[in-house]
């Protein structure tokens, strides 16, 4: 014979005049619900049904990410890309590890080595293609850390 387990249960009206005791559940015979106790709260706390609960597709979600010594990648599922990473130079071409749709996206460019504060050396965005830009670099073309940053570009289709 198969084991029955039956909860407390009452309306809504009676559940707000109960406390039931700590970890107690008990079942809201009017609205179909089960409510929660925890030896305090006269009615306890109302669980939502999944209908109560908000529709969370519309939010966006990382769908890969990854990194490596010098970079990081983060794909989202709409399609949006977030990418960054850090060499040390001066002029050079990146490759990025994540194929963009265009070449409408902004490269962020920081020289981030506090050694060479005293380089005349600026930095700027060079050609971009859809899977690598160049870091251009006029002045004295000291060596420093160079740090890049691509964020809500969007990812090419496979």
């Amino acid at each position: 014979m198969p084991i029955q387990i039956q909860f407390r249960r009452g309306t809504s009206a009676e559940h707000e005049t109960f406390t039931g005791a700590p970890g107690e559940i008990t079942v809201d015979t009017t609205n179909n619900t089960l409510r929660v106790h925890d030896g305090q709260t006269p009615g306890g706390t109302t669980l939502a049904k999944r209908i109560e609960i908000p529709d969370l597709t519309p939010l966006d979600y990382i769908v890969e990410s990854g990194r490596t010594d010098t970079m990081w990648w983060r794909k989202y599922k709409s399609g949006m890309v977030d990418m960054g990473g850090h060499y040390t130079g001066n002029a050079t071409t990146i490759t990025l590890p994540i194929k963009l749709a265009n070449t409408n996206y902004e490269v962020l460019l920081t020289k981030n080595d506090a050694v060479v504060y005293w380089a005349t050396t600026h930095i700027t965005v060079g050609t971009r293609t859809t899977d690598k830009f160049v870091v251009a670099t006029y002045g004295d073309s000291a060596t420093m850390r160079i740090a890049w940053q691509i964020t809500n570009a969007i990812a090419a289709t496979e």
